[in-house]
């Protein structure tokens, strides 16, 4: 049955006296995983799932956002994390915005200080951070450095920011700030940090430092 579901279904699960509704996410190799209204995620067999209903949802409108040509030039670049996603009412996941647009509409008051280009390095868990990707960092910093950014922003989950935080300034000699920051909350929920922290990065991205920074809820480290 589940071979005709999609993401996002309304499904019941009957299995081994295992009697509930939740969301259809995936499936693979025989077993499909379901989000329960708990929140939390269950592996069960294809076959024990009947379709119920279809998630359905409003189309998502993106704001209208112009950059202004003689504001001084951000580069955010983006690792992962929470501080530009948004929770997928589908699934109930997290996904990450990586274009510039995506991150000026999530973080109001942005587009007011400076023009934003964003690039993507990668799109992980911080707990998945490795040496090789901290290469690629550093270069893709170095690049939006050379192409004469006034600063750098570098979104990044806070498992293991502090680390990668620490390469970059044993790798790179920056005459610019190179800001590091996320959040705990994705951005369409209301007790998130994003927009905090976001205008924080960017005030500290455009001072006058010249060295790698963690900024996280008003504090520079």
């Amino acid at each position: 049955m589940s071979s005709k579901l999609k993401t996002g279904d309304i499904v019941r699960c009957t299995f081994q006296g295992l009697d509930c509704d939740g969301k259809f996410i995936t499936s693979q190799d025989g077993m499909a995983t379901i989000k329960l209204a708990s929140g939390y995620n269950i592996g069960v067999p294809e076959e024990s799932l009947v379709k119920t209903g279809t998630y359905e949802t409003a189309e998502r409108k993106v704001s209208e956002i112009v950059q202004k040509a003689d504001l001084p030039k951000i580069s955010i670049i983006s690792t992962g994390g929470t501080i530009a996603s948004e929770k997928d009412y589908r699934t109930g996941a997290v996904t990450s915005q990586v274009h510039a647009t995506d991150i000026l509409d999530a973080i109001p008051g942005l587009a007011s200080m400076a023009r934003f280009k964003a690039v993507q390095v990668c799109n992980i868990l911080s707990e998945n951070m490795t040496p090789a990707i901290w290469k690629l960092l550093a270069q893709a910093i170095y690049d939006e450095i050379k192409e004469g950014a006034r600063g750098i922003v570098v979104t990044h989950g806070t498992d293991t920011m502090a680390y990668s935080a620490a390469a970059m300034s044993f790798m790179l000699k920056t005459p610019v700030p190179i800001v590091f920051v996320g959040s705990q909350r994705s951005a369409d929920r209301p007790s998130s940090d994003n927009t905090m922290n976001g205008l924080c990065a960017a005030k500290a991205a455009l001072s006058d430092l010249g060295e790698v920074v963690v900024v996280m809820h008003g504090t520079t480290h």
